[in-house]
């Protein structure tokens, strides 16, 4: 009676040390992987990390032909910086950006969307504060 007494026992600490991990490792992973901070340069950003897409990468050159442009603004450990705005650098040709969400979400996301009544490729850069991402994203319009 008294060995079924401390196995009953000894399963009820084991579950309980179980259970406290589980939640442990569920706040820590929470705390890592959560949103982006919401403070205005709150994070410093990392151009290296940041990167610029489109899609489609085509679309005709009519001026109803839309190419989003998304950005992401990340920190060193890969994490979305809230609140920053971004902006849009064209090198050269006649493309018209609508500024969809030019400050940065929770995920550090800003997206443009870009037409052109001109056919041709043009290739798209992002700024922010002054500094240019290094990564640029080609489009074109026929």
């Amino acid at each position: 009676m008294r060995g079924q007494k401390l196995f009953i026992f000894g399963g009820i600490i084991a579950s309980i040390l179980l259970i406290a991990s589980a939640l442990f490792i569920a706040r820590e992973r929470t705390s890592y992987y959560s949103s982006a901070s919401t403070g205005v340069n709150s994070r410093i950003f990392s151009p290296g990390n940041s990167y610029i897409f489109a899609s489609p990468i085509s679309a005709s050159a009519d001026g109803s032909g839309i190419i989003r442009i998304t950005v992401f603004i990340l920190d060193g450990q890969g994490l979305g910086v809230a609140n920053q705005p971004v902006e849009l650098a064209v090198g050269q040709g006649a493309l018209t950006i609508a500024k969809i969400a030019p400050i940065t979400d929770s995920f550090g996301r800003a997206y443009f969307d870009v037409t052109s009544q001109i056919a041709g490729s043009y290739t798209i850069g992002a700024q922010l504060s002054g500094v240019t991402l290094p990564q640029r994203v080609g489009v074109s319009f026929r």
